[in-house]
């Protein structure tokens, strides 16, 4: 994966020991959709904090007030899928 100026923001989110896992950063309020969207991709760009993280998923949400940014990291258990044996 190639090196972008967001990873700083995805991989603090990551390490953060809070519970659910939060990172908040103070940008201009025009870059705000620019932000988001960055490490947003960020996260889907990360296969192998997918492969670490499984069987669970993992939600990125952020919020907005005045100038700063909150990025929450929340994880939830996968349902195993539905077979023909289960029906």
């Amino acid at each position: 994966m190639a090196y972008s100026e967001y990873d700083g923001i995805w991989n603090a989110l990551k390490a953060s020991k809070d519970f659910p896992k939060q990172v908040s950063i103070t940008a201009n309020r025009l870059l705000h959709p620019r932000i988001i969207k960055a490490v947003t991709k960020r996260k889907w760009l990360d296969l192998g904090y997918k492969i670490q993280i499984e069987p669970k998923t993992s939600i990125l949400t952020h919020t907005s007030k005045g100038s700063v940014i909150t990025f929450f990291l929340t994880y939830h258990a996968n349902h195993s899928p539905i077979t023909i044996k289960d029906i």
